[in-house]
């Protein structure tokens, strides 16, 4: 048998299952448990009613401005009553008649001049079996999402309207994806970003304010992180029979809106592959495309023919899981309102994207570097870096200029900066560290320096002081603030390193080598297979 504790006569005005409702007096008891929702015909029969039952009262039966309203009062708390119902006039409620009402903390709720049986039907399978009544919101929530949501524009709508509560729609990071942007404040003040990233995440209800928000993850991966969260904004007064069903209709919109982020990740997946097998077949042809090539390309909207700028982007480094797909999308859309019109196309380690006769390739390279930049920001702990290639004419050009913006990506990241881009030119320096890196005997001359290092300390602490110590110009302060370290720790991991190795950082020689093969280390400087 299902049993549920009973509803309050404020739980069922929140429900706003009455239009237009206005409690005019009796405020402190709308806690009152509610037992029965019954039609007073006479207010002498109150005192008939069984105790917790709310009496709703037509303007014929019981006007408002009446003296029969005290007796109806005085008889309704003599009989443990939980409310009155009437219907609400022009004139006010006299004051003694307020007070009356206060004294006894029983509700008289004024509404509009709906008839008694209708606000009877509407409050009492709530009030009879809160639990049943509760799974007409699970009734609809699957009639509802029975089919995907077509966006999360759909989901937060149509999610909204089921549950009659403010929805929205954030990602892993809380940026809002969809749905009110009001709620999505609230959120944000009253949650961590790390609660939303662990792995196999279940349902959370926060209180943010005033306000219970519940919070139902959007799984794809079993055993992986929430894709979205979704946030609603529970009534205070909801709770047990009445809460549990809105809970599990969110539960059955998150579930819907996982099939649809699904089998988009899919379809993006085939098509990504497609773009990537494409560009591989240009780019590892010896010769100029076949025609059948080039139709695919034209069918793709790419140019082969004129001069070609590639760019590369790769990522540094990560703190937290991100996605490939919506990555690449955030970082089109950022050049996009650069002026720069890109489609990023998977290329091994990073994403490649070319322009075609662009006239200054150091302008283009500034867009790259705000365009990582505002990316880097939007996403802590996320470090992006991208290198620019020249101009080459056609297809073969397009492949040169991609070797190209990949030796100047891998420059790049040999920097270790916030969105470090690099150009090569065809006489700058650039070229020169780009040939330098490249070059598998020096490569090989690097590990083999930095040897001791590794073995000492594989977490990489060492290197990386080493490197940013020298990029610091040998400043233990500077170092230390950029390592975010006591300079003090600074000087100990240097005094290691020179016991450790066999060089004099004063020498100018020595000290270049050095700095030259920590930038080097643990770069992936051949291309993938």
């Amino acid at each position: 048998m299902l049993t549920a504790a009973p509803v309050t006569l404020k739980q069922l005005l929140a429900l706003d299952l009455i239009d237009e409702y206005e409690v005019l007096a009796g405020q402190d008891g709308l806690h009152r448990p509610v037992r029965a929702v019954v039609v007073g015909s006479a207010v002498h029969e109150i005192s008939e009613l069984m105790a917790g039952s709310v009496v709703v009262f037509s303007r014929e039966a019981l006007a408002v401005d009446s003296l029969a309203l005290d007796l109806a009062i005085r008889l309704a708390g003599g009989a443990g009553l939980s409310g009155i119902v009437v219907a609400r006039s022009s004139r006010q409620v006299p004051l003694v008649t307020r007070r009356l009402a206060d004294r006894l903390a029983l509700p008289l709720i004024g509404i509009d001049d709906t008839p008694p049986a209708a606000v009877v039907t509407a409050l009492d399978p709530y009030v009879r079996a809160p639990e049943i009544a509760g799974l007409r919101v699970l009734a609809e929530a699957a009639r509802r999402f029975q089919h995907p949501p077509g966006s999360a524009n759909a989901l937060t709508t149509t999610l909204g309207a089921t549950i009659g509560e403010p929805v929205c729609l954030v990602d892993a990071e809380n940026r809002l994806v969809a749905g009110d942007p009001g709620l999505h404040e609230l959120l944000g003040s009253a949650i961590s970003p790390e609660l939303l990233v662990g792995p196999r995440p279940v349902p959370l209800t926060i209180r943010a304010g005033d306000h219970d928000l519940l919070l139902q993850p959007v799984v794809v991966d079993p055993v992986g992180p929430a894709v979205y969260w979704i946030a609603i904004r529970l009534p205070d007064v909801l709770s047990g029979a009445l809460l549990d069903p809105v809970r599990h209709a969110v539960g059955i919109a998150a579930l819907s809106f996982a099939v649809r982020v699904a089998s988009d990740a899919v379809r993006a997946e085939r098509e990504t592959q497609r773009r990537s097998l494409l560009l591989n077949e240009i780019l590892e042809q010896p010769d100029d495309p076949g025609r059948r090539t080039l139709e695919r390309a034209a069918a793709l909207g790419w140019r082969l023919a004129g001069r070609h700028t590639a760019v590369l982007t790769l990522v540094s480094s990560s703190s937290g899981a991100f996605r490939p797909a919506a990555l690449a999308a955030e970082l089109e859309e950022q050049l996009a309102a650069r002026g720069v019109a890109a489609t990023l196309i998977e290329r091994g380690e990073g994403w490649l994207f070319w322009t075609t006769d662009t006239s200054d390739s150091r302008a283009l390279a500034n867009c790259v570097r705000d365009a990582l930049s505002a990316v880097e920001m939007a996403h802590p702990g996320l470090r992006l870096c991208a290198g620019v290639g020249d101009a080459h004419t056609g297809a073969t050009g397009l492949r040169r200029s991609s070797e190209e913006a990949r030796r100047a990506a891998l420059l790049a990241q040999t920097t270790h900066r916030s969105a470090a881009v690099e150009h090569v030119d065809v006489t700058g320096t650039r070229r020169v560290l780009a040939n330098w890196y490249g070059s598998v005997p020096m490569r090989e001359a690097a590990a083999e320096l930095l040897a001791p290092l590794t073995e000492a300390d594989p977490s990489g602490d060492l290197i990386r002081t080493l490197r940013t110590y020298l990029d610091s110009q040998q400043s233990a302060k500077a170092t230390g603030a950029r390592l975010g370290v006591h300079r003090n720790t600074v000087m100990q991991r240097m005094d290691r390193i020179g016991q450790l190795l066999t060089v004099d950082l004063e020498d100018p020689d020595d000290r270049l080598a050095v700095h030259l093969a920590a930038r080097a280390v643990d770069i992936a400087w051949d291309p993938p297979d």
